[in-house]
């Protein structure tokens, strides 16, 4: 899982400018220059290659870092469900083989814009990164030679975790320290993942955000 330690690399390597300029004293307001510890859950609709959409349960835990209308968020969201999806697999009729997939995990690193404020209402639109891994894929059948086998486990290994870009939108409402938010994300998966079966995979959620920390400086000028 190569993929998945460099992508928290880079995670990481994001937040440290924030975790370095951090202050404990300074003005409090109920979202500026603040971090924020977050829950979610929701759904997430995908497409495996059948005639209809999965939307499989989600849960999730994210970091906030505020400005004054911008924020970094970096997230971790689970989904939960039992699907099959395909493989290519030239040995077989059709050159399909089907592999029984389970559970994916999501990391995602998201600047956030907050253009605009209603009192407490802020809408926020943003762009990051997401790394998607399949956390079981299994191919299902028998397999004429050890050749083919070792071939189609490198494809299913190759193809069980996508790099790609994220687009959200959402809306927070704070409510003191306490915020609650609702957001809509997508993001592409249709080319070398095992969930392929349409262009994107898209995720709705809702949670609540807990103002932990006040005063960062230096993110945005």
């Amino acid at each position: 899982m190569r993929m998945v330690r460099l992508f928290g690399l880079a995670a990481f390597a994001a937040a440290v400018p924030a975790l370095l300029s951090a202050q404990g004293s300074g003005p409090r307001t109920d979202f500026e220059n603040s971090w924020y510890w977050g829950v979610r859950g929701g759904v997430t609709s995908f497409n495996t290659g059948g005639l209809s959409r999965v939307s499989a349960p989600t849960v999730g835990g994210e970091w906030l870092i505020t400005r004054k209308h911008g924020a970094l968020s970096i997230a971790v969201d689970q989904s939960m469900f039992e699907e099959s999806a395909g493989i290519y697999d030239p040995s077989l009729a059709g050159s399909v083989r089907p592999v029984n997939i389970k559970d994916m995990r999501r990391y995602s690193a998201t600047l956030l814009a907050f253009p605009i404020a209603f009192d407490q209402i802020r809408p926020y639109v943003g762009a990051g990164i997401a790394l998607n891994v399949i956390q079981n894929a299994s191919p299902v059948g028998n397999f004429v030679s050890t050749e083919s086998q070792d071939d189609v486990f490198t494809r299913v290994n190759d193809q069980s975790s996508r790099a790609a870009a994220i687009f959200t939108g959402g809306l927070q409402i704070n409510l003191g320290r306490v915020a609650v938010f609702g957001q809509a994300s997508a993001m592409s998966t249709r080319e070398r993942f095992l969930i392929n079966g349409s262009n994107y995979t898209y995720a709705f959620e809702g949670g609540l955000r807990y103002n932990l920390v006040n005063a960062i400086e230096n993110i945005w000028p």
